[in-house]
């Protein structure tokens, strides 16, 4: 269970980036991390392991997005790894149908359990590589939202995501400091998939200085 100041932490955190969070949502995210440690002691699942360096580094900056993504729309976390941060989205919204992909067994088995033990009914993983599941027709073109955390490189993750995004969608990708250069670097390129360029975010971790950014393209309707 979280402490007081580590509850302080991701309340305080929360609400400097515009989010209030109910004390279901504090109780579900508690846990989360509690399972989180448990299963860091086996598995490398992120780098960091002490809870107050996680809530700043990973949780608050997966619920950053939160208020760019409507509630109820029907969410890909695409190389979800760890939850972040498509689990952290589907515990902040229970209206919202998430969907998560994952190559890796250990991290699956994490995620898995996790969603058994929050009792998370919106939320299901799938394992293998998105190129492979893009095949199903069961998630192509279907996902009102594609996102993506630091996994790939734009380029990359723009062409993963395409074959998943319905159109008029849009894919988020969550870079660090260098995500505008990344963008300029690409040229035309995104225009070649059919995306456009909707919001550039920028935004701050709560209780530091380091910078964040949200690249959120919207995919033209081809029909």
């Amino acid at each position: 269970m979280l402490n007081r100041a580590q509850i302080r932490l991701l309340t305080e955190g929360a609400q400097f980036l515009g989010v209030e969070l109910s004390g279901e949502q504090l109780a579900n995210f508690s846990l989360y991390l509690q399972e989180l440690a448990r299963w860091s002691k086996v598995t490398n699942l992120i780098s960091q392991t002490d809870p107050e360096t996680i809530i700043r580094k990973h949780l608050l900056d997966s619920l950053a997005v939160s208020p760019l993504i409507p509630p109820d729309s029907r969410l890909l976390d695409l190389g979800s790894g760890a939850g972040f941060p498509g689990l952290v989205l589907a515990l902040m919204q229970p209206a919202r149908n998430v969907v998560l992909i994952e190559a890796r067994r250990k991290r699956v088995n994490f995620l898995k359990d996790t969603i058994r033990k929050t009792h998370s009914k919106n939320v299901r993983v799938y394992e293998g590589r998105a190129e492979t599941l893009a095949t199903q027709a069961s998630l192509r073109n279907s996902f009102a939202v594609v996102i993506s955390r630091a996994t790939w490189s734009l380029k990359e993750f723009l062409s993963l995501a395409q074959p998943f995004v319905a159109d008029r969608g849009i894919i988020i990708s969550m870079k660090g400091p260098r995500g505008e250069q990344e963008l300029h670097d690409l040229g035309a390129f995104p225009q070649t998939l059919g995306f456009s360029l909707r919001n550039l975010h920028e935004y701050a971790l709560p209780f530091g200085e380091e910078r964040r950014t949200a690249l959120v393209f919207a995919k033209q309707c081809l029909t």
